[in-house]
């Protein structure tokens, strides 16, 4: 399992492009892997057959993880199964020195075995798969009491399966099952990564929330104005992206990363808008957004929309944003609190525009309004900058010819 990003500790298997059997070429597409709310294709390391796979679809496996195998079509079953049963996870460091030391490792590693002759000290140990092996210690199962049926006594998944089955037919009859059982799925890679990254947000940030109610007639007005000039379809989002990058330069302790004891300000506007995915949420990343005109800041929310849909966006898209925009207007909602997405400072959670009595002139009157709602982290945020930033945001939005 190759790793992409600093905070990768594991992938999820999404498919295989080659089937056991069939001959690949060094760099051809081998297999993809669901990881960080995007999918990445794995060229092949090498040219051969593709031998064994230890992992299926659906398998989450850790970083340095053995996948599958790949040899020529001389080296023996024998020497396969021993390279699989002695393999030994890699070492992963961005350090060139244990960089050199992983990979030397890994190549001597994948030469032993295929050298013919037994290896002594594997043959007193329980010949096992990776996968079957994981199996049974998450089921607290000891492999030295199955029995194998795989090649050569090899215990197989299915091995471990049967002898938990059979063991919990031993045990006596559990309590009537429930009328509604519960269909079970494992997290995704990508639902891992977002619960991850929202519970260390929650336990680690300060949040506290400010809310401001802005006046959108005009808002509305430019949206369609626009869309209408340029025969490219401009929305409430597109206008609120620009608005933000434009406060976001004015208000930098907003535009801004937290790392450690340092505070990074950013000179452009790097606005991450959240997009519902099938897969999650996903936050793409319009950059610069300060300097793009809303006719290019909508070409790009579209791609970037589309693309985040389709599963079809690149890690480049996804990270590097230095604040991050969530509109869930179009539910209707008219107000919610988001959380913070680190190393980022602030998020700007933004309602539906819904009609609204107001005071005009002294007089009732009704306008679209929108509730724009800040989450900030106060250990680099004080409220008094936060309210800045709000209201410098309201003026943009009631004035949006300024966009």
């Amino acid at each position: 399992m190759p790793k992409w990003g600093i905070e990768m500790t594991e992938g999820s298997i999404s498919r295989w492009n080659v089937e056991v059997g069939e001959a690949i070429e060094k760099g051809a597409p081998l297999l993809e892997v669901e990881t960080e709310k995007i999918v990445n294709t794995v060229d092949s390391p090498a040219g051969g057959i593709l031998r064994r796979i230890l992992a299926g679809a659906g398998d989450v496996m850790p970083v340095g993880s053995l996948l599958g195998v790949l040899a020529p079509a001389e080296v023996s079953e024998a020497d396969i199964e021993r390279f699989v049963a002695g393999f030994q996870g890699a070492t992963v460091s961005f350090e060139p020195e244990a960089a050199a030391a992983s990979a030397a490792d890994a190549s001597a590693q994948a030469a032993a075995p295929m050298a013919s002759g037994p290896s002594a000290a594997l043959e007193d140990e329980p010949r096992i798969s990776p996968i079957a092996k994981r199996l049974a210690e998450s089921l607290g199962i000891d492999i030295t009491r199955i029995r194998g049926t795989g090649r050569d006594g090899r215990i197989t998944r299915e091995d471990v399966a049967a002898h938990a089955a059979q063991a919990a037919s031993a045990r006596p009859a559990a309590a009537e099952p429930p009328a509604n059982p519960p269909v079970r799925a494992r997290l995704s890679a990508t639902r891992t990564t977002i619960a991850r990254r929202l519970l260390e947000s929650k336990q680690t940030i300060p949040h506290y929330r400010l809310s401001l109610d802005v006046i959108c007639d005009a808002l509305l007005r430019q949206a369609g104005e626009a869309g209408r000039g340029s025969g490219r379809r401009v929305t409430v989002n597109d206008l609120l992206v620009r608005a933000c990058a434009l406060a976001l330069v004015r208000h930098p302790a907003i535009n801004a990363w937290l790392e450690g004891d340092e505070v990074l300000q950013f000179p452009h506007a790097d606005i991450a808008i959240a997009v519902a995915a099938p897969s999650g949420l996903i936050t793409p990343v319009v950059r610069s957004a300060d300097t793009k005109s809303l006719h290019e800041i909508a070409a790009t929310t579209a791609d970037l929309t589309k693309r985040a849909r389709t599963g079809a966006l690149s890690r480049e898209d996804i990270t590097g944003g230095t604040f991050t925009l969530s509109n869930l207007g179009m539910y209707g909602l008219t107000r919610f609190d988001a959380i913070i997405n680190p190393p980022q400072v602030a998020i700007l959670a933004a309602g539906a525009a819904q009609d609204r009595v107001i005071a005009r002139n002294g007089a009732p009157a009704v306008a679209k309004i929108m509730t724009l709602t800040l989450s900030a982290d106060h250990r680099v945020v004080d409220g008094a900058a936060g309210a800045a930033f709000l209201a410098d945001l309201r003026e943009l939005i009631e004035a949006p010819e300024r966009l």
